[in-house]
């Protein structure tokens, strides 16, 4: 008796998914410093993948495809530095908005609190001399807008490639995170949040042992 399994119906690899559903069972993985996780892994003609915030990102992403943001809940802006070489600038994408990115544009989607999105990216090519395209992440200092460092790999998972990158920078040498032209030195970055078309830096809460907790316990004492 044969025990072979039988063949999976053409079109019908992948199981129906509620997005609402599977976000809320894979919320654990959407944390910082990139907060996303693939869907349809084993897809083989798109990379799909949920981003939700807070992230934590000053790195910009150069990605050999085109990607599509779609923007499921709150708004984000995502920060191109364009290929004509004009001036740095923040897309806003408001709720139920979609904003296609051309290729190989530099880019650092800024996630506050609270927001969701659905992007689409594609599986990567090859070069003209038959390589597989890299991608690519890059931090230009924030003073003076000079390069200070870029990271080139061969993509394998959307989820995970991108976070051991920017651990890798962040925790290593700051000779590594230092401006070859003004001597500032990158830290590892924090959460943000938009305020109409302004991203601005969340402001760290005072904890319980600094200067208020502190006080509390004097009071105490007395």
């Amino acid at each position: 008796m044969s025990t072979k399994k039988p063949a999976v119906p053409r079109g019908l690899t992948f199981p129906l998914i509620h997005l609402q559903r599977w976000v809320k069972a894979n919320k654990k993985n959407l944390t910082p410093p990139v907060s996303n996780k693939q869907l349809f892994a084993g897809a083989k003609d798109m990379v799909l993948f949920v981003s939700g915030g807070p992230n934590t990102r000053n790195d910009y992403h150069v990605n050999p495809t085109e990607e599509l943001f779609l923007q499921l809940k709150g708004n984000i802006a995502v920060r191109i530095r364009p290929l004509d070489g004009s001036k740095p600038h923040d897309v806003v994408v408001k709720e139920g908005e979609l904003f296609c990115l051309d290729r190989w544009v530099p880019h650092r989607p800024q996630r506050p609190a609270g927001t969701l999105g659905l992007i689409v990216e594609f599986p990567r090519g090859s070069d003209e001399a038959g390589n597989p395209q890299k991608d690519a992440l890059r931090w230009y200092c924030p003073k003076c807008d000079h390069l200070v460092h870029e990271a080139s790999w061969i993509l394998k998972k959307i989820d995970e490639d991108l976070k051991i990158i920017m651990n890798a920078f962040w925790g290593g040498p700051a000779q590594n995170r230092t401006c070859q032209s003004c001597g500032h030195v990158i830290e590892r970055a924090g959460a943000i949040e938009l305020k109409g078309k302004k991203v601005k830096a969340v402001k760290k809460k005072a904890v319980k042992h600094g200067v208020h907790g502190g006080a509390r316990r004097k009071a105490k004492n007395k």
